[in-house]
């Protein structure tokens, strides 16, 4: 499955979101905007993944929403 990830939302945490991300077996793409940062609050990390739509505001909540979904 694929993951994009807002390398600008990321911020200074791009490296551990991207490493979760390959973790948990997703293929990751960063790109400089996914166009989630109009639609929630910025400086959150954005992240899709499939279909799905993630939007935290720390790594710990990324990677607690990633265990919660079971993805």
């Amino acid at each position: 499955m694929e993951a994009k990830v807002c390398k600008f939302c990321a911020g200074e945490r791009l490296k551990d979101v991207v490493r979760a991300l390959e973790e948990r077996g997703y293929s990751v793409s960063v790109e400089e905007c996914i166009g989630l940062c109009a639609k929630y609050s910025c400086g959150n990390i954005n992240v899709i993944v499939g279909e799905r739509e993630i939007s935290v505001k720390s790594f710990e909540e990324f990677i607690k929403a990633l265990d919660e979904e079971g993805w």
